[in-house]
C-alpha cells in the first residue's frame, strides 16, 4: 500500500482525469486481489485457474502436510467418539514441554503428571472436574538437555484402561457420556506451580483456518505464518459419531483432491483449448452421492440403518451395566449381531467378504460388528458405523465362560454360530433369517455373494433390492462400499506427498494422482495379475521382449479400445493414457521403458500429447508391491494396496486379469458402471466387441 500511495502522490500534478483513472485502476486491482482470496477458499473452484491460484493450491497442500505433522507431534490428542472418551499422550512432546518449565533434572528422579478431565453439560454450564489421572514416571538425565521418561504406574479417580508403548500412552475412560457433554483437560507436573490447559489441533483443517492463511500469505507468500496453528488449535472437545467423522473426512478429502487438481493445471494450455472450466474427475465416494447413481431410496435405507446402529450401540454398551443387565437389554430389544471375521488372504478377498457380510446385516437388520484384529484397516479407513467391538460387545471374547453364570432364560437366548462360506456362496440363494436363526453370527470366508443376491431370479431379496430400492448389478457393490467406509485424509497426504520425488523410470505418486484427476485425459486402467509368488520371491520375467510377448494381449486390447473410440477422443479433446497396475515389477518397468507418459504430456504442454498418437502412453510407478499376507509390514502393504485400488478406480475404462479379484472388486467399487475387458494371460489378442458386463464378471472367480 505504501508504494501505491507514493505513486498516487506523484501523479497529483497530472491532469485530474488521468489521476482519477489511475486511482480507479488501483482500487480495482486491490478489490480484485481481495476477491481472489475469498474465491480461492471455495472448495468448488468453479472459475478459471490462474498462476497465482495454482501457486496457492500448492501452498495449501504444503500447509496440510505441515498441519498433519504438527498434529502428530502434539503432546495431547483427545477423542469423544460414540459416547466414549479416549486420550492419547505423546511422550516425546511431553518431555519437551517438561524441560521448558524445569531447570534442573535429577538423575533417577520420580515425578508424576496429573491430568484432570473437566466436563460441562446442558444442566451444568461450568466445567467441573470428573476425573483425575495420575501418571508416574522415572526421569533419567542424560546430559542436562536430554531426558528419558519411563512410565511406571497410574492411578485415577475414575475407571479406565491404559496401554503404553515407548512413544505413547493411550487412555480409555470407562464411562458413557451424552452427546451434549463437552470436555476440557488440564495437566500439572509435580514440579509445576500451577495447572496448564491442554490444547490440540483440529483435524481436518477448517476452511476459516485456510482462509486466514491465504490472507496472511498474500503479504508473505514464501513464509508460513508463525501464528497459523493458533487458528487450528482448540481446547474444548465435543462429541462425534462415526457417521459425522465419516462425512467430515469425505468433505476434507474432496477439497484436498480439488487442490491436487488445481496445483497441476497449466493455465495457458487450458485456456487455449477452452477447457478451463472443466471440473476434475470425481472419486467414487463423490459419484456415490449422486441420486442417479445410488438412488435416494437406497441412501435412505442406509441412513436409517446407520441411525439404528448408532442408537442400538448406545443402548446396549453402557459400561455401568453388568453383563447380565446388558444381555437382558439385548434380549428385550431383540438385538441380533453379525460379526465380520476377515480371511487370511489378500485385500480383495477381505473387502469382498466385508461388503457381502455388510449387505446381509442390512437385509436382516443385524448389528454389524467388525473384526477387531485388523488395525491397518482402522488406520487407513474411516467407517460410517461404530467398529469398536471392545465397546459395543466387550463380553464377546469371554462369552462361553460368562454364559455359565447367567440365568437359563438368558443362556437359551444367547445362541451363537460361526459359519465359513466356501465356493457355493457366489451362486447360491440364501434366506439368511431362516438359514441362520442364531442371535450372534460370525461370518468367515473370502468369497462374495452381492451380485448373485440381486441378480438371481430365485433370490428372496431380488424384488426388494431392484424394485423397492431401484438398485442393479452395476451399482449395488459400489454404493454399499462407499456408504460403509471412506479414505482418511491423513493417509492420502502421506501416500501422495507434495514433494514426492520423480522416479527415474516411473512416475511419482502425485503425478499419477493429478493426471488421473484431470478431465483432459481419458485414463484406461490395465491390471495384470501374475501371482503371489512374484511378490514373495521376486520371480518375474526379466527378459523384456519375452515380458511384453507374454502380456501383449493386455496392451493390444488397450490399442483396440483407443482405435474404436478415436472419434470420441478427438471430439472431446481427451488424450487416452494407460494407468498400469501389476504385482510384477518387471512388467511395469518394461512397459515404461517403451511407452512412458512424458513429462511434457503430464504438464499438458501443447502438441506434445495428441489423442491421435499411435504410441501407447503408460502411467505407472516403478516400485515393488507388498502382499498383505506375505510381509512383515502388513500396515504398509494395506496402505499401498488400498490406494492403488483408489487410483485404479479413477480410470474410465478397465482391462483386468480374469483370475484376479483385486482389479475386479475395484471395478465394482469405482461406480463407472461400464463393461469391462476381462483377459487371461496369453489369450484373446483382440478386444473388438469383447467386453463383459458387470453382471457376468460378478460371478467369476468366487464372485463379488
Amino acid at each position: 500500500m505504501i508504494t501505491i500511495q507514493k505513486k498516487l502522490y506523484q501523479v497529483i500534478k497530472i491532469p485530474c482525469i488521468i489521476g482519477s483513472i489511475i486511482f480507479l485502476l488501483t482500487f480495482l486491482f486491490i478489490f480484485y486481489n481481495d476477491l481472489k482470496i475469498k474465491w480461492l477458499v471455495d472448495a468448488s473452484f468453479q472459475s478459471a485457474p490462474s498462476v497465482w491460484m495454482k501457486r496457492s493450491a500448492v501452498e495449501l497442500l504444503s500447509l496440510y502436510e505441515e498441519a498433519l505433522s504438527h498434529r502428530e507431534k502434539s503432546s495431547f490428542q483427545p477423542m469423544f467418539h460414540n459416547h466414549y472418551l479416549s486420550l492419547k499422550l505423546n511422550l516425546t512432546s511431553m518431555i519437551k514441554d517438561y524441560l521448558n518449565y524445569l531447570n534442573d533434572v535429577s538423575k533417577n528422579k520420580i515425578d508424576h503428571v496429573k491430568i484432570t478431565c473437566l466436563k460441562s453439560s446442558k444442566t451444568m454450564k461450568d466445567f467441573h472436574p470428573i476425573c483425575h489421572i495420575y501418571l508416574n514416571f522415572r526421569l533419567d538425565d542424560f546430559n542436562s538437555k536430554e531426558v528419558s521418561f519411563i512410565f511406571l504406574s497410574q492411578n485415577s479417580s475414575c475407571p479406565l484402561s491404559l496401554t503404553n508403548t515407548s512413544d505413547t500412552i493411550s487412555v480409555n475412560i470407562h464411562e458413557m457420556f451424552l452427546a451434549d457433554d463437552k470436555f476440557r483437560f488440564t495437566y500439572q507436573w509435580w514440579s509445576f506451580d500451577h495447572e496448564k490447559l491442554f490444547s490440540w489441533s483440529q483435524w481436518p483443517l477448517t476452511m476459516s483456518c485456510l482462509s486466514s492463511f491465504l490472507n496472511r500469505n498474500q503479504r508473505q507468500p514464501s513464509k508460513l505464518p508463525s501464528t497459523f496453528f493458533e487458528c487450528s488449535s482448540v481446547n474444548i472437545l465435543i462429541h462425534s459419531t462415526s457417521r459425522e467423522l465419516f462425512i467430515r473426512e469425505q468433505k476434507a478429502v474432496s477439497y484436498w483432491l480439488d487442490l491436487q487438481y488445481r496445483a497441476s493445471i497449466n493455465r495457458k494450455f487450458f485456456d487455449k483449448n477452452n477447457v478451463s472450466k472443466k471440473p476434475r474427475r470425481l472419486a467414487p465416494f463423490e459419484i456415490a452421492k449422486n441420486n442417479q447413481v445410488c438412488p435416494q431410496k437406497f441412501q435412505n435405507w442406509i441412513l436409517n440403518y446407520q441411525k439404528w446402529h448408532e442408537n442400538i450401540s448406545f443402548s446396549i454398551s453402557n459400561r455401568s451395566l453388568t453383563f447380565e443387565e446388558q444381555f437382558q437389554r439385548i434380549i428385550e430389544l431383540d438385538v441380533r449381531f453379525l460379526i465380520y471375521k476377515k480371511s487370511a488372504t489378500g485385500i480383495a478377498d477381505r473387502m469382498i467378504h466385508f461388503i457381502t457380510t455388510y449387505l446381509v446385516a442390512l437385509l436382516t437388520n443385524r448389528l454389524f460388528i467388525f473384526d477387531k484384529n485388523w488395525p491397518e484397516f482402522i488406520d487407513v479407513m474411516q467407517s460410517s458405523l461404530n467398529y469398536q467391538p471392545n465397546i459395543v460387545i466387550p463380553w464377546f471374547s469371554q462369552l462361553n465362560s460368562i454364559k455359565k453364570n447367567l440365568s437359563l432364560s438368558i443362556q437359551n437366548n444367547l445362541t451363537i454360530k460361526a459359519h465359513r462360506f466356501l465356493t457355493e456362496r457366489y451362486k447360491h440363494d440364501y434366506d439368511y433369517d431362516k438359514d441362520f436363526p442364531e442371535r450372534i453370527l460370525i461370518f468367515k470366508g473370502h468369497t462374495g455373494g452381492v451380485i448373485h443376491t440381486i441378480n438371481s431370479n430365485s433370490s428372496i431379496y431380488r424384488k426388494f433390492l431392484t424394485i423397492d430400492l431401484d438398485m442393479n448389478t452395476e451399482n449395488i457393490f459400489g454404493c454399499l462400499y462407499n456408504s460403509l467406509f471412506t479414505y482418511r485424509l491423513s493417509q492420502f497426504i502421506k501416500r501422495f506427498p507434495l514433494n514426492s520425488s520423480n522416479q527415474q523410470l516411473g512416475h511419482s505418486s502425485q503425478q499419477i494422482l493429478q493426471t488421473l484427476l484431470s478431465p483432459r485425459f481419458f485414463p484406461i486402467g490395465i491390471q495384470i495379475r501374475v501371482g503371489d509368488e512374484t511378490m514373495i520371491q521376486g520371480n518375474s520375467i526379466s527378459d523384456e521382449e519375452k515380458n511384453l510377448e507374454t502380456f501383449k494381449n493386455f496392451f493390444k486390447c488397450s490399442e483396440d479400445f483407443i482405435y474404436m473410440n478415436e472419434n470420441l477422443f478427438r471430439k472431446t479433446n481427451q488424450v487416452p493414457i494407460i494407468f498400469l497396475l501389476s504385482d510384477d515389477l518387471q512388467i511395469r518397468r518394461t512397459a515404461l521403458k517403451r511407452w512412458k507418459l512424458s513429462l511434457e504430456c503430464f504438464l499438458l504442454s501443447a502438441n506434445k500429447c495428441q489423442s491421435n498418437n499411435s504410441q501407447l502412453q503408460i502411467l505407472a510407478n516403478s516400485n515393488p508391491v507388498l502382499h498383505i499376507s506375505y510381509t512383515n509390514n502388513s500396515m504398509l502393504a494395506f496402505q499401498l494396496g488400498i490406494f492403488d485400488s483408489f487410483l485404479f478406480s479413477l480410470c474410465e475404462q478397465h482391462i483386468i486379469t480374469t483370475k484376479s479379484r483385486f482389479g475386479r472388486f475395484t471395478v465394482f467399487a469405482s461406480l463407472k458402471q461400464r463393461n469391462v475387458y476381462s483377459l487371461n494371460v496369453g489369450k484373446q489378442s483382440s478386444c473388438h466387441n469383447q467386453s463383459s458386463s458387470l453382471a457376468t464378471i460378478g460371478y467369476l472367480r468366487l464372485g463379488i
